[in-house]
C-alpha cells in the first residue's frame, strides 16, 4: 500500500463515519422556521427541564421553559390520581420521589393561563430507586389537552431510528386528525397528524452529531432533548400543550464507529512496515 493510497483511504473513512447518522436536521442558516428562537432554551415551545442549581441528593431541580407556572403537579406511579402540588423556590421546583423508598417514573405538569389560552408543559422524571411501573400513570385520564407516550422505556429514553406512538387527547378523549409539531435539540423540525385513534407516530431521526458522542461514556450517556406540541380549540378556550423528554444515539452507530476506528487502526499497523521499507529504500 502506497502512502497516497493509505491517506486517501483514511480520508474516505472519516467522511463516511460522520455521514453515517443520516441527519435530517437543517442547519441554523437554512432552517425553515419563522418563529423566534428561545433566549434561554433550545426550543420556543413550553417545556420542563433541569435547571436552577444543584439539588440535594435524591431530588431533582427543575424549571419551566417558555411559560410561567405558579405550581408543578407531580403524579407518582403508585398513586397516579392524587398529585403533589409544588410551588417554586427561587424560580425552581425541588422534586422528590413520592416516598423515600420508591422511585420510578413520575409525571409532571406545569400550566399557565394567558387570557383565553391555556399553555401546558409535561414531562416524565425518573428517580433511581425501584418503583411501580408507570402503566396506570400513563393511562390515567386528566383534564385538558395532553400528549402522552404509549410507554416509557424502563432504562432511559427513546433512541434514534425508533418508532414511537404518542396519544393526543382532550379530557381523556382521543383527538383524531390533530397536527403535532416535533422538534429535537439537534435541530430536526417536522409535523405529523394523529390517526383515527388520536395517536401520533414519531420516527426518531438519526440527527445526533457523532462528534458529540462521549468517547468514554459512549452512547448510553449521550442524550438530546425533544418536544412534541399540539393545539386544540374548545369553545372560547385555546389550548397549547407540549411533552418533552430525551432520546439517545442509535447504539449501532456507536458500534459502527468503534468498529471502523478499529479497522482503521489495524490498517495503520499493517501499513507502517510498508511505509518504513519505502522510506528506507529512498534513503
Amino acid at each position: 500500500m502506497g502512502k497516497a493510497a493509505f491517506l486517501l483511504g483514511l480520508s474516505m473513512f472519516v467522511s463516511n463515519a460522520y455521514s453515517h447518522g443520516e441527519s435530517h436536521a437543517p442547519n441554523a442558516a437554512t432552517r425553515n422556521d419563522s418563529r423566534p428562537a428561545s433566549e434561554t432554551f433550545w426550543t420556543a415551545l413550553p417545556a420542563i427541564s433541569p435547571g436552577g442549581g444543584r439539588p440535594e441528593r435524591g431530588q431533582a431541580s427543575l424549571v419551566a421553559r417558555n411559560l410561567s407556572a405558579p405550581e408543578l403537579l407531580v403524579y407518582s406511579p403508585n398513586d397516579p390520581e392524587l398529585p403533589a402540588k409544588l410551588t417554586p423556590e427561587n424560580n425552581r421546583w425541588l422534586v422528590s420521589p413520592s416516598s423515600p423508598d420508591k422511585g420510578g417514573h413520575h409525571w409532571l405538569i406545569a400550566r399557565e393561563v394567558r387570557g383565553n389560552t391555556i399553555v401546558t408543559a409535561t414531562t416524565a422524571w425518573t428517580f433511581p430507586a425501584k418503583g411501580d411501573a408507570p402503566t396506570r400513570l400513563l393511562k390515567q385520564q386528566r383534564s385538558g389537552l395532553e400528549i402522552v407516550p404509549d410507554h416509557i422505556p424502563e432504562h432511559g429514553g427513546m433512541r434514534e431510528g425508533e418508532d414511537w406512538a404518542f396519544h393526543v387527547r382532550y379530557d381523556g378523549a382521543p383527538l383524531a386528525g390533530t397536527g403535532v409539531r416535533f422538534e429535537t435539540e439537534s435541530g430536526t423540525r417536522s409535523r405529523v397528524i394523529t390517526d383515527a385513534q388520536g395517536v401520533a407516530h414519531i420516527a426518531f431521526p438519526r440527527d445526533i452529531d457523532p462528534a458529540e458522542i462521549d468517547p468514554q461514556a459512549g452512547a448510553t450517556r449521550t442524550r438530546k432533548g425533544f418536544v412534541l406540541a399540539a393545539e386544540h380549540q374548545h369553545g372560547e378556550t385555546h389550548h397549547l400543550s407540549a411533552f418533552n423528554f430525551f432520546y439517545y444515539p442509535d447504539l449501532m452507530r456507536e458500534r459502527s464507529l468503534s468498529g471502523g476506528f478499529g479497522f482503521l487502526a489495524l490498517g495503520i499497523l499493517l501499513a507502517l512496515p510498508l511505509l518504513r521499507r519505502k522510506e528506507t529504500g529512498h534513503a
